[in-house]
């Protein structure tokens, strides 16, 4: 059996003896000499990774839920979603929650241009990832038939614009001047303006 000196008085020790015979020095490690101490921190250790590993990275929203959700980080530039329905990846959800396609409750000296009519849609977003997100009235965009059409500021909540933190919500209407006769009226939202990432919500 091999040995080795104690640490204490520096008579040759052999390395399997729990103590020293010469000074009586215990000569086990940290961790033998102290076995309750040294389960907790294996238990502690245990928890951690137990817990680290079991996180759900699934996006989580708490909006009441639509009839459909999309939980892609790649927007479909194909689908269109209708009144209900929730739009959803790592970072935001964002939910259509109402339409008036002939909104008329706006001031009388207003002007809305002949053969024209105001459509109001209402949308409501909720922060889902770490960092703030910003959810405004102005990364609205309205198309009649593939023609861009004019934002509505005559009503007084025409305008929103909330920073939200982590796991904040924000509701706010969008208004638009649209043809009467439009066959396609399409409202886009843009999600980010580096990516050029549009939802798309159905107004007929």
């Amino acid at each position: 059996m091999s040995m080795k000196t104690c640490k204490e008085c520096g008579a040759s020790v052999s390395s399997g003896a729990k103590a020293c015979p010469n000074c009586g020095k215990d000569q086990r490690i940290f961790f033998a000499k102290h076995k309750f101490i040294t389960f907790i921190l294996i238990l502690i250790i245990i928890i951690i990774i137990a817990v680290n590993s079991g996180d759900d990275t699934t996006p989580k929203t708490t909006l009441t839920s639509g009839s459909s959700t999309d939980t892609s980080s790649n927007v479909d530039e194909n689908k269109i979603y209708s009144v209900g329905e929730i739009y959803q990846d790592e970072n935001i959800a964002i939910k259509y929650v109402s339409l008036n396609s002939n909104f008329t409750n706006y001031s009388e000296y207003a002007e809305v241009k002949s053969g024209y009519k105001v459509i109001q849609a209402e949308f409501e977003a909720e922060n889902l990832g770490t960092s703030d997100e910003l959810f405004s009235s102005y990364d609205f965009n309205c198309y009649a038939d593939g023609y861009d059409c004019e934002a509505f500021w005559s009503v007084d909540d025409s305008t929103f614009s909330s920073n939200l933190s982590s796991g904040k919500k924000a509701k706010g209407y969008v208004y638009f001047t649209v043809p009467s006769d439009a066959q396609e009226i399409v409202i886009e939202y843009s999600l980010n303006m580096f990516t050029n990432e549009k939802i798309k919500f159905k107004v007929n």
